[in-house]
């Protein structure tokens, strides 16, 4: 069965909320992981993903532009408050996140529903520095598993073996490195041509076919993508909006190229 296309929820960045615009998110999931997209100051965009247990919070974010994990650690007041410890590779704290689950999206994305975790709001601030960021993160979706563990869903034991094999798909592509994308795909795999279905045997029927699937929309699509930390489910590991999927080994088995 190939993974289909799933929708995602957005996020974006941490303003002010008008008063009474607060929600309140009460969980107590410690083997449940919560994944938020969304910008820190002046559009740098990150991805977030937090354990809520309660009052304590865990979690890890990263900046689009580096790719690269930093710990999280804080507590949830009341259902609203939430105040996250940045810590660097000693246990320090670098930075700290300060905001609240908002009632209301002040980015109008999730229209007059009312919330009660899908959306963050608040400020990025160093210690000792004057200067506060704004903070906006909305919700991507939850799946089950764990900070060490994500990909355990999907029946993959190692993330980083994930995350280096599906960085390497999403930068060979961007660079149009067509031989590196050919080796990082599993075969056989079906793919969407202008005369219809094709199944490909192996790297050389990707390599006759590239232009024809990887249109320059896709090829966009994949790029805007982030390859790490990504939505997982029994049928495999979503890059994007569900543009690849990659299986337990971080190849990729499905290419949703509609």
């Amino acid at each position: 069965m190939r993974p289909r296309r799933l929708p995602g929820l957005l996020l974006l960045l941490l303003v002010l909320v008008p008063a009474g615009a607060i929600g309140a998110c009460a969980k107590n999931e410690p083997d449940w992981l919560w994944n938020y997209d969304g910008t820190i100051g002046d559009g740098n965009r990150v991805r977030m993903t937090l354990v809520l247990r309660g009052e304590q919070v865990d979690g890890l974010y990263f900046y689009a532009s580096r790719l690269r994990d930093i710990a999280l650690r804080g507590t949830l007041a009341n259902g609203t408050d939430l105040v996250l410890d940045e810590l660097d590779a000693r246990g320090n704290v670098a930075a700290r996140f300060e905001g609240k689950f908002a009632e209301r999206d002040p980015r109008g994305r999730f229209r007059d529903g009312r919330l009660e975790c899908e959306v963050i709001v608040g400020s990025w601030q160093k210690p000792g520095a004057a200067e506060r960021l704004p903070v906006y993160l909305s919700m991507d979706g939850g799946t089950a598993g764990t900070l060490t563990n994500r990909y355990l869903p999907a029946g993959a034991d190692d993330d980083e073996l994930i995350h280096r094999n599906a960085h390497r798909f999403w930068d060979a592509l961007k660079r149009g490195d067509k031989k590196a994308v050919a080796a990082l795909v599993a075969y056989p795999i079906k793919v969407r041509l202008p005369t219809g279905t094709k199944r490909l045997r192996g790297p050389a029927d990707l390599l006759a076919n590239y232009d024809a699937i990887f249109s320059p929309r896709y090829r966009e699509a994949i790029a805007s993508a982030l390859p790490r930390n990504m939505f997982v489910r029994d049928q495999g590991i979503m890059l994007g909006s569900g543009e690849a999927w990659f299986g337990p080994d971080g190849k990729v088995i499905a290419l949703n190229n509609r």
